[in-house]
């Protein structure tokens, strides 16, 4: 059905969104707040797209973009090739009615029942009632609600209440899903079953899902990619595997520390400070089925080197498995040269680390192997 949108990349995959060159500034007083600073990015259709950043980073503007409730001072907003601006008032109503979005506060009418809540867009679209109680039942039924037609949002819970977002956001059968902080309020088992309900959404509609968030768990959990923002940059994008295996600016390290941290023992640090034996230190990263290959007993059998394992981490990103070992190695320097030399060849990404004043320091020796 697509096929005929010219919103398509290199690949031809289709770009459900494009952000070009956006800008948005923002008169506070007598001065002007710059909350997006020259930002483009491309959304393909069936991803779920993660923008992570903290507090004031511009990522929630940049999603009400994309529904139009934000407009950029400067850039163009696509949305299947479209620019929103060129679009006719008509043109700009079929594509809004195609977006949804969730909320973190759920956004839920009080006084309507949770049936009267999923119903409300089909009845501001003048659907007849019979198609109306089809498709809310059906969503209720799809969400886990079918018993609570009748309940009103302040006799549900925090994940009751999302789950009556999320049937109201799919009752107009959009492309586009946008969450805006979606499980930023509820607990940490709550979260697990809505990002799980979010992933077969997905799956099973192929729908577009753009994801904001300040909670680098729920990226790991969802997405299959990822931008992270700064005072209102991108400052770093791609698959969340390469992302999280080896991110490159401050600021996505450490987000990526809290769900992988990596840190050495300060034990270790010391003991290894008063050593008078000569060492090094390599974080080693191993993507897929390089984690099970045998480096350090192959190092342990042709080089003359001791090895200690001083931090250990395996993880599964997307059903990648993605493992950390952060690795002390004790030799003549001319061994442990040879060592660093052999590494540095192998399917790994290896960071060297150096300690200095009690504090670790790494130089990068090789990109992401993809």
């Amino acid at each position: 059905m697509f096929n005929k949108f010219i919103g398509k990349n290199q690949d031809g995959a289709i770009n459900m969104i494009e952000f070009q060159h956006i800008r948005k500034e923002f008169q506070q007083k007598k001065k002007v707040i710059t909350a997006i600073d020259d930002v483009s990015l491309k959304i393909e259709k069936g991803d779920i797209f993660g923008v992570i950043g903290y507090s004031g980073a511009g990522k929630s503007t940049l999603l009400r973009m994309v529904n139009g409730l934000e407009e950029p001072t400067s850039g163009k907003v696509l949305i299947k090739g479209k620019n929103l601006k060129e679009m006719t008032k008509e043109e700009l109503i079929n594509t809004r009615k195609k977006i949804s979005m969730i909320f973190q506060h759920f956004n839920l009418l009080e006084s309507k029942t949770v049936f009267e809540n999923v119903a409300l867009p089909l009845i501001l679209n003048k659907v007849n009632k019979e198609k109306i109680k089809e498709k809310v039942e059906q969503l209720l039924d799809y969400v886990g609600l079918s018993d609570k037609q009748k309940s009103y949002p302040h006799q549900l819970s925090g994940g009751q209440k999302q789950r009556v977002g999320i049937a109201r956001a799919l009752v107009t059968n959009p492309e586009i899903l946008l969450c805006d902080e979606a499980t930023s309020a509820l607990d940490p088992k709550t979260t697990v079953s809505i990002l799980e309900l979010l992933k077969r959404i997905n799956q099973e509609f192929n729908i577009t899902i753009l994801m904001i968030t300040h909670e680098m768990e729920v990226i790991r959990a969802l997405c299959n990619k990822v931008a992270v923002m700064e005072k209102g940059k991108i400052i770093e994008t791609g698959e969340v595997i390469d992302v999280f295996g080896n991110p490159q600016q401050k600021t996505t390290k450490e987000f990526v520390k809290t769900v992988i941290p990596d840190e050495i023992p300060q034990s270790v640090i010391e003991e290894l400070k008063n050593t008078t034996r000569h060492y090094k230190i390599f974080k080693l990263k191993f993507l897929g089925s390089n984690v099970t290959q045998p480096l350090l007993h192959r190092i342990s059998t042709q080089f003359q080197v001791e090895s200690s394992v001083v931090f250990a981490n395996v993880t599964e990103l997307q059903g990648t498995t993605l493992g950390i070992f952060t690795t002390v190695f004790y030799g003549e320097e001319s061994e442990l040269w040879k060592v660093q030399q052999f590494i540095e060849q192998q399917d790994v990404i290896v960071e060297e680390v150096k300690l200095s004043d009690g504090a670790s320091n790494t130089r990068l020796y090789l990109e992401s192997v993809k």
